[in-house]
């Protein structure tokens, strides 16, 4: 399954600016100029997203809804981000994440979610394939509240419509934008568990690290570059299986460690899901 992938102003300006960090040095200047904060806090997270050699997670199609109806009644200030800045990539196919604009289906294709305001909030900027003229990405700007106290509920609830070119061009409806919000956020809260989140190999490598678990595969995809995870991918529908569902629950000490983990199904119309070598963290 082929995903989509976030595109950096730096991607758009490659070409004629400089390189690296000299070209968000002088993009981080003109920002601050034009007295623009969201641009600003964008070019933070692009950065930071490149120093890292651009991490993802390809989000599978079957996980999506189990991720997107779960009630976080939970502190907000508990959603922590497993990177500094992640691409959240959607399938370019069967993508649950659609809306109709103007008799057209328009797909979430991703998301790029990183700190910002020195951890009181997650930068969001959402993708579905919108651009200006030149080829510069519009995206969906949504900026995520986190502080002790307010719920991730009650921060889903005030994000409305905020955000740079929120009313120009395709307008994402607000409950799907609330959906991607908190699906970010329960991935974010994901348990290590190897039979959901898995590592990302080279595409030649894929079935030989499925069949032996060897972490040389992950190790040779870090090298070339490649550093992501699959989530969701080994969930496959058995008939007469009920569906699993991911729950929220409290671990570790006294139980304060909030970990969003796999419900198996009973006998009855339940879901498998194979169990995978374990590499998530490790990379």
């Amino acid at each position: 399954m082929l995903f989509h992938s976030y595109t950096t102003v730096h991607d758009c300006a490659r070409r004629s600016l400089p390189r690296g960090d000299d070209f968000y040095k002088e993009a981080m200047a003109d920002a601050v100029r034009m007295r623009s904060a969201q641009f600003l806090a964008q070019l933070v997270n692009e950065r930071d997203w490149e120093r890292q050699r651009k991490p993802y997670y390809n989000v599978w199609p079957s996980i999506v809804p189990m991720l997107t109806r779960l009630n976080l009644d939970l502190d907000s200030s508990l959603i922590q981000l497993p990177l500094p800045a992640l691409c959240v990539r959607f399938p370019k196919e069967m993508n649950p994440l659609q809306f109709d604009w103007k008799g057209q289906s328009v797909p979430i294709r991703c998301i790029l979610i990183g700190d910002m305001n020195e951890g009181k909030g997650i930068s969001v900027l959402i993708d579905i394939g919108e651009v200006m003229p030149g080829g510069v990405p519009i995206y969906t700007y949504r900026n995520f509240p986190r502080k002790p106290g307010l719920t991730v509920e009650q921060s889903l609830a005030s994000l409305g419509k905020k955000g740079l070119f929120a009313d120009i061009g395709i307008v994402i409806p607000d409950d799907l934008v609330t959906d991607c919000i908190r699906l970010c956020c329960s991935l974010c809260l994901l348990e290590n568990d190897p039979s959901v989140i898995s590592p990302d190999v080279l595409a030649d490598d894929r079935l030989k690290f499925e069949e032996s678990g060897d972490e040389k595969y992950i190790d040779r995809a870090r090298r070339r570059g490649k550093v992501g995870w699959d989530v969701g991918k080994h969930i496959e529908v058995i008939p007469h299986y009920r569906r699993p569902h991911m729950a929220l629950v409290w671990t570790g000490h006294g139980r304060t460690v909030p970990k969003i983990v796999p419900r198996r199904g009973s006998v009855v119309h339940r879901e498998a899901v194979e169990k995978l070598p374990s590499g998530f963290g490790g990379g």
